[in-house]
């Protein structure tokens, strides 16, 4: 049983997800995504130095969001047979953080309130609807700018206009917590401290948090949703808890120390327990093909019966 991890570079929690997976895995490699090739002749080919991707039981993809799209194209090319704990189609759904959510929501999982805008008028007119405060930023960008008033807002919003940029108008999140999901499991939870108004992408301390059974339950549904088995999910609990984020690829030793759960050893105990799962699904559905074969055969020839 070989495990291939993903990533970026053999950052702490990657080095330590390497170590953690030596105790379970026959064999484990890592490869920095920038070293991988993928080729489309006679054959799918994804290869990296002299190791065949493509051979490998198991790959875990450790990959940054700006890889995201690179992502769904590299792991959508493995054979059915891999195992992979994050699916190809996840990481193009948490590409654009309003997609995801709008898919969330689809999926009847309760997510923050945001709208989006392209133009100037468009946007004015969210604004005349909201209740504030509210945050403003740029798709695909971290910083967001926290405005109290209408007033305030319209100014934010013909700053962003000049630039010809589309804009995110969301609810201004107050207290956030993020599950670290590994199914079937929360294996932790913390809540970050922080100076910014807008906490959602801002640095903070993590502290420990014990999450109620909706929000565990909000969670763990938010993951399945979009088909992915590890993920850290982001969560408002302003009111009734709302997903906010997710992120595919997070740090776990800060969140280690803060919760004193070992999440990388966690999160690779189960991904070796979800990896057995996937294989031994297709030898009981061989099994139970195999008996109804022979549950055929035996009413074929009556004179095999009693």
């Amino acid at each position: 049983m070989s495990l291939f991890i993903i990533g970026l570079e053999k950052s702490e929690t990657n080095l330590r997800l390497l170590e953690e997976a030596k105790n379970r895995f026959a064999s484990v490699f890592f490869a920095p995504i920038d070293g991988i090739r993928i080729g489309l002749g006679e054959k799918f080919t994804i290869s990296y130095r002299t190791s065949d991707l493509m051979k490998f039981n198991s790959i875990y993809p450790r990959i940054p969001y700006r890889f995201y799209s690179y992502a769904y194209q590299l792991l959508s090319l493995l054979p059915p047979e891999t195992f992979t704990p994050i699916k190809p189609i996840t990481f193009l759904l948490a590409s654009e953080r309003f997609f995801l959510l709008s898919v969330l929501r689809k999926r009847e999982i309760n997510t923050l309130n945001i709208n989006l805008a392209r133009s100037v008028k468009a946007a004015q007119a969210i604004l005349e609807e909201s209740e504030f405060p509210i945050v403003v930023r740029v798709p695909g960008k971290e910083t967001g700018i926290v405005a109290n008033t209408l007033a305030e807002a319209k100014s934010v919003i013909g700053a962003l206009g000049s630039l010809k940029q589309p804009v995110l108008i969301e609810e201004l999140v107050k207290d956030l917590v993020s599950c670290y999901v590994a199914d079937p499991d929360v294996l932790a939870s913390v809540k970050k401290k922080t100076r910014e108004k807008d906490v959602v992408f801002s640095p903070g301390d993590l502290k420990n948090h014990k999450i109620d059974i909706e929000t565990k339950h909000l969670a763990i549904e938010a993951a399945k949703a979009i088909d992915t088995q590890i993920a850290r999910i982001d969560i408002s609990l302003n009111g009734d808890p709302k997903v906010v984020n997710v992120n595919l690829n997070p740090g776990l030793i800060e969140p280690s120390k803060a919760t004193g759960v070992n999440l990388p050893k966690e999160t690779i105990n189960h991904v070796y327990e979800n990896y057995r799962k996937h294989h031994e699904k297709p030898m009981l559905m061989k099994f139970f093909e195999d008996a109804k074969s022979v549950v055929k055969d035996v009413l074929k020839d009556k004179s095999m019966m009693w």
